[in-house]
């Protein structure tokens, strides 16, 4: 079941009784204005962010290397340099919930505050392309990172 309000398109599910969170939409939510759309495409950003921080501190994973960041670029230098650094870690499933719950409320945030800065043409977008940069690899990291907690709660329930 996704929700039953159906306010936000990210959701907990059940995979083969594994719990998963879904993917991020790619595309835009509806919206009678450009602010609603934005609006609840931040929502959107914070249940995904929370849904995946809840489910890793409900696993037990051991310390392991997230995965999913070994081929990941982004395209903010910065963010890119903690990427690359975090390639020689191993965390707990704990943490990589922790870890995510910090990105992804940077990502909300940076959304969030950004709307002075609305592109006219696309409202999930911003004109300042280096601040979108920024916005556009924080999403990439938040993906990765659920993705790293499905995946441990698949190897977690093969146990």
């Amino acid at each position: 079941m996704a929700t039953v309000f159906k306010l936000t398109r990210v959701f907990r599910h059940f995979v083969n009784g594994i719990p998963q969170i879904s993917d991020f939409p790619e595309d835009p939510p509806t919206g009678d204005t450009d602010l609603e759309v934005r609006m609840k495409h931040f929502t959107e950003i914070e249940n995904f962010t929370f849904l995946g921080y809840v489910l890793a501190h409900e696993l037990e994973g051991g310390p392991a290397p997230i995965s999913t960041l070994k081929d990941l670029k982004v395209p903010d230098a910065e963010l890119q340099a903690l990427i690359d650094r975090a390639l020689l870690v191993t965390v707990t499933t704990e943490r990589l919930g922790d870890e995510l719950l910090d990105v992804g409320i940077n990502w909300e945030h940076f959304v969030a505050s950004s709307n002075d800065k609305m592109d006219p043409n696309n409202p999930l977008k911003i004109t300042d392309h280096r601040l979108q940069a920024k916005i556009d690899s924080l999403d990439e990291i938040s993906e990765a990172l659920v993705r790293e907690i499905n995946l441990r709660a698949v190897a977690e329930h093969k146990k």
